[in-house]
């Protein structure tokens, strides 16, 4: 937990002040918002918590009416999903992420991000590259993923 802290404590710190919606590409092709750099925060804290089983910083992060759809096309609600990373039935190991694009218009915020997820799934081991596209809105302060 305190490793999560420090680094979300260190990409809030290196925050510049950029002004606009326009969306941001990791290429750089536009510099980010201070928004869009907490938002990638927020999406690298997940992927921190569910690599280490950090229910707290899940809990935190995802919504309570969040639901998650696997490629299987399974459903589950956040307690579910939390409950089989915490038992070991969903193990993260890696997520590398490829590129994103990051549009923020007041306080949601959608994020398209292909990566590469290292894991053992249902008993299955490996990389599975997908394409994300998640949803958050601010509040009290941080960023939670509502979809």
């Amino acid at each position: 937990m305190k490793k999560l802290t420090t680094i979300f404590a260190l990409l809030v710190l290196a925050l510049s002040a950029c002004t606009g919606q326009e969306t941001r590409q990791r290429n750089g092709t536009l510099p980010m918002t201070i928004e869009e750099k907490e938002v990638y925060a927020t999406y690298e804290a997940i992927n921190i918590a569910m690599i280490k089983k950090d229910r707290d910083a899940m809990e935190r992060y995802f919504d309570e009416k969040l639901t998650f759809t696997h490629m299987s096309g399974k459903k589950q609600t956040r307690e579910e999903f939390i409950g089989e990373i915490l038992d070991g039935t969903l193990n993260y190991y890696k997520i590398d992420t490829k590129d994103y694009s990051i549009s923020v218009t007041g306080d949601t915020a959608r994020m398209k991000v292909p990566h590469t997820l290292t894991a053992k799934v249902y008993g299955i081991s490996g990389a599975w590259t997908l394409a994300g596209e998640n949803t958050y809105r601010k509040r009290g302060g941080i960023w939670v993923r509502v979809r």
